[in-house]
């Protein structure tokens, strides 16, 4: 099925997938039909609207041509009538399927289906992605568009109020009542939210405002559905659904942004139990939630807020209490006043008096059925009966709303474009999504740009202050926010956070222990310390899929208490511990990587990437040997993950920042040398691997100089070298007497080799002899690698099926185990196999994936050995753009990266889709020399094209029978879907 979308840039989908689009007056053809789609759009209409009087019939006829090509199906746009006709259903054009979802939503709404009225408006406004394309004969079709889409807006938040989340949308009914001020439901939904939020004077407010601004710009009163809804507010009519009750809520000074789900959720929570303790960190906005969430609750006796902020440990709580109620007694006047009216008591701020507020709490409820208590603390009351609810930060797409608004309002001329969305969302994110934080950054837009404030975040307390503010320290300083919570803790549970600081992205629970022992805190206690800042809601818990523990600090706490850490003078020695730790996990993973422990190792690697860089960082400054310690014992588990650039920075780092011993030098060049052989970096993974083969032989160590040969097998083959693969891989195995690991290892490397050679034979004894090896070390990496050896090896036999199933097995293991270098690696081949198979479909999907899993993997040799094949697909399909694009771009990665396997070939088919000559006959020798026969035969046959083009058909001739002689001798590596040009050479010649 096509859809059309024209609200927004213009796209076209087929069944799903997104087709090309011309650009210009094609398009604009497009939405002229789209427009009326299904009906004849006249010639002259067409003209007219498009072009004036500046063309003719024959421009029309040639835009309408590529418009064809660009759906891919001439029938898709008939001629006849006078006219054109997009043929396709109306409701598969966005700007037509909006028109019915806007006309049922009204039906829903006026019908009273509250419920469907919202799902139908918010389907229709997600239609509007943008503005329609320039063009003046647009501007009808806009005015028709944007009414559509303002009554979408009407709808939906009348259905939202309806539905009782009108004090979510008060500030966006604001901001539209300003904009659109003539549009009575907007006016009507506002003051019925106002209303139902307890704020009747508002309400009434808003009703005047709308009454003077239609006399003063029409001349004419409130419509009739105005004027009765203003009865029934001075009424306070049942009709409404709220009466508003007495108490002492604040009113708010800007709108809460966000927390629709987490005011749902609580409203449910405080009708169903009779103490809701909302807990969260320092100023993620629990008396913000909190007070909102009371607005919503229906108590005759009021709904009565006690702020506790400047209570302490002397402080009568029953007094505080009784003087907010406005009563004289203590205790049992309370117990008096609760009882005969439903009330509600929001008790603001508990933590530092929490135990005597669950003493008073847990009274008052026992002694009145009629009471409700929604308290905000940093930690739980701790009594029967209680409901916690924790309130997280807010997401992105919230915090940048929360952001945008107050920036507003403290600088009207602010606004969220394309230019700064980006910077807000890296605040935000930085900011965690705390709404303290958040506000108070964006108070500084007054006098800094939001570039200036993302840049200076790393001193967030300095800047995350409002010095024009009158509110208490701890509500206009992030600093005063977190270190009241801070000043709260037992030196214990303060070191607790010093030690969660050091890590950079989370703590392991073992990990965590050992720095906590290095400041004092014994092993003993250290889950208990853990406990207690859970409960404060200082520390989160993550659980994985292992079951193994993670703490985590939001990033201005981790700031904060890396700050007291500092500050105590015990930064060096947690660092120590910190770094010590992941030496002596480095260790257990060198030792094990290569067999069944090998998925803890790459568990805990890929978790700790952040804390192994920052125990590297610091190791480079204060003990290097350490470093090239974390390094080396890691880099074989780097190898495994596809850690390819990344990973070699790690080791050469190391190696760069502290003295080594010639073993511990060659050791990490060797890891250096792989990985980067492994990203496509030959030239420096050469360098490298040649110095660890100098070492290895200088210390006449046999072990050491197998691995170097071993490394510099594994080079050559992303070299296209393969004679000196198997050389290499063959002349290690001498040293490797007795270790099978190692032994398995070069003969896979053998095996690959023998397959780029055509030697399937010698590939396959080598291959099974490897997985034997194998099996009872449980290495899954090599296994995996393994199982693809055996689907090369009946690729090149042409067993394309036994082939995809052993390349298939290979590449979902390898996503199920997270090698998703590998898995690109197993996908590309799996492509090729099917493309060879004639399924150039499957083919075309499985190169797909290949491509994005070697990009995500920062793996961008793979990526470019995947687009080899896919311009071999493209150029197939006659598509010679899209394959020229592709060859291109891998072309500029092999210059760029020193070449390797690919390079030849890539540079073969360019060469062909240009019928250069000379390039070609530049690539053949370069083939020859580097026994590269599939690039040496394809070539061959590229050049007989070219001179049976040129009318030279003897040479054509001499030509393709030494292709086909080659080919013949390698049959197994090379068939006749592989040919370039070799049939249409044939054909010309005869």
């Amino acid at each position: 099925m096509l859809t059309v979308a024209v609200l927004g840039p213009v796209e076209i989908h087929r069944d799903g997938v997104r087709l090309p689009l011309p650009s210009g007056k094609t398009t604009e053809v497009l939405v002229r039909l789209a427009l009326d789609a299904g009906r004849v759009v006249r010639t002259d209409r067409l003209i007219e609207d498009l072009w004036g009087l500046d063309a003719g019939r024959n421009t029309l006829q040639s835009k309408v041509s590529q418009l064809r090509r660009a759906l891919g199906d001439a029938d898709l746009v008939v001629s006849g009538n006078g006219g054109y006709t997009l043929c396709v259903e109306p409701e598969t054009v966005d700007a037509l399927h909006v028109v019915g979802l806007a006309a049922a939503a009204g039906d829903a709404r006026r019908s009273g289906d509250a419920r469907a009225a919202l799902d139908l408006a918010a389907r229709g406004l997600a239609l509007f992605r943008g503005d329609l394309p320039a063009g003046d004969w647009l501007v009808p079709h806009r005015v028709r568009l944007e009414e559509i889409r303002l009554g979408l807006l009407e709808d939906h938040l009348a259905a939202r109020v309806d539905l009782g989340t009108g004090g979510d949308v008060i500030g966006e009914l604001e901001g539209l009542v300003d904009r659109h001020p003539l549009r009575e439901g907007l006016w009507a939904s506002l003051i019925t939210a106002l209303y139902r939020a307890g704020r009747q004077a508002d309400a009434l407010a808003a009703y005047a405002r709308v009454r003077q601004v239609l006399v003063d710009e029409l001349a004419v009163e409130p419509g009739p559905d105005l004027r009765a809804l203003e009865r029934q507010v001075l009424r306070q009519s049942p009709a409404l659904g709220h009466k508003p009750s007495v108490g002492n809520l604040p009113g708010l000074t800007a709108p809460l942004v966000g927390r629709g789900a987490e005011l749902d959720a609580l409203d449910g929570l405080l009708r169903d139990r009779r103490l809701v303790t909302l807990v969260g960190p320092a100023g993620v906005g629990k008396s913000r939630t909190a007070i909102e969430v009371a607005r919503r609750l229906d108590a005759p006796s009021g709904v009565w807020l006690v702020r506790l902020d400047a209570t302490d440990a002397t402080t009568s709580l029953p007094q505080a209490v009784a003087e907010t109620l406005h009563l004289a007694g203590g205790a049992v006047t309370l117990v008096e006043r609760f009882s005969g009216a439903p009330t509600v008591l929001l008790l603001d701020n508990c933590e530092h008096v929490v135990d005597a507020v669950a003493e008073l709490a847990g009274r008052l409820l026992d002694a009145s059925t009629d009471l409700r208590v929604l308290a905000t603390s940093q930690v739980p009351l701790g009594i029967d009966g209680e409901a916690v609810y924790a309130l997280e930060p807010l997401s992105i797409a919230d915090s940048t709303a929360l952001f945008a608004a107050r920036a507003t309002e403290t600088r009207r001329q602010f606004v969220l474009d394309a230019d700064t969305a980006a910077t807000v969302e890296e605040v935000c994110r930085s900011l965690d999504g705390l709404p303290l934080a958040i506000e108070l950054a964006a108070a500084r837009v007054r006098s800094l740009s939001v570039r200036e404030i993302a840049r200076r975040l790393d001193d967030r307390f300095v800047l995350l202050r409002d010095p024009t503010s009158r509110r208490p320290e701890r509500r206009r300083a992030l600093a005063a926010a977190i270190g009241w919570s801070y000043d709260l803790l037992f030196p214990d549970d303060q070191r607790g956070l010093w030690a969660l600081s050091c890590f950079a992205d989370g703590a392991p629970l073992a990990g965590a222990e050992h720095v906590l022992g290095a400041l004092g805190v014994p092993e003993a206690s250290a889950v208990d310390v853990a406990d207690r800042l859970v409960a404060r809601s200082l520390v989160s818990v993550e659980v994985t899929g292992e079951g193994a523990v993670r703490y985590r600090l939001l990033d201005s706490i981790r700031a904060f208490a890396h700050d007291r850490l500092r500050a105590a003078g015990a930064h060096d020695d947690a660092a120590a511990a910190h770094a010590r730790w992941f030496a002596g996990a480095a260790d257990r993973c060198a030792a094990t990587v290569r067999g069944a422990d090998q998925p803890a190792c790459v568990a805990l690697v890929r978790a700790e990437r952040a804390n192994i860089d920052a125990a590297l960082a610091w190791t480079a400054m204060h003990d290097p040997p350490l470093g090239v310690r974390i390094a080396n014992g890691f880099g074989w588990t780097w190898v495994v993950l596809g850690d390819g650039v990344a990973g070699a920075t790690r080791v050469r780092g190391a190696l760069e920042s502290a003295p080594t011993t010639p073993r511990e030098r060659a050791t990490g060049l060797l890891l250096a040398g792989w990985l980067e052989a492994s990203a496509g970096d030959v030239a420096r993974a050469e360098s490298d691997l040649d110095s660890a083969l100098r070492l290895a032989t200088g210390l006449a160590d046999d072990r050491l100089r197998a691995d170097a040969q071993r490394h510099l097998a594994f080079l050559r083959i992303q070299q296209g070298r393969p004679r000196d693969v198997i050389d290499l891989a063959t002349a290690s195995l001498a040293g490797y007497q007795g270790l099978a690991w190692e032994t398995a290892a070069s003969l896979l490397l053998a095996a690959y080799g023998s397959i780029m050679l055509g030697d399937t034979d010698r590939a396959t004894a080598a291959a099974n002899e490897a997985l034997d090896l194998l099996a009872p070390i449980g290495d899954s990496w090599g296994q995996v690698h393994g199982e693809a050896m055996l689907g090369a090896i009946a690729q090149a036999e042409h067993r394309f099926d036994d082939a995809a199933r052993s390349l298939s097995r290979a590449a979902a293991a390898s996503e199920r185990l997270g090698f998703l270098g590998q898995a690109a690696l197993h996908l590309t081949t799996l492509g090729r196999v099917q493309q060879r198979a004639g399924d150039d479909a499957a083919a075309v999907d499985t190169l797909d994936r290949a491509i994005a899993a070697a990009n995500t993997s920062g793996d961008p040799r793979v990526a470019a050995t995947a687009r080899v094949h896919q311009a071999r697909l493209r150029r197939a399909a006659g598509d010679h753009d899209s394959a020229r694009s592709l060859l291109e771009q891998n072309d500029r990665w092999y210059r760029a990266s020193g070449g390797g396997e690919g390079a030849l070939l890539t540079r073969c088919l360019l060469a062909a889709l240009a019928a250069d000559r000379d390039a070609l006959e530049a690539v053949l020798a370069e083939a020859r020399e580097a026994g590269d026969r599939e690039a040496e035969v394809l070539t061959l046959d590229a050049l007989a094209r070219v001179a049976a083009d040129s009318g030279d058909l003897g040479t054509a001739r001499r030509i393709l029978d030494t292709a086909d002689d080659l080919a013949t001798a390698v049959q197994h590596v090379i068939d006749d879907v592989d040919r370039l040009d070799a049939r249409l050479a044939r054909a010309q010649l005869t």
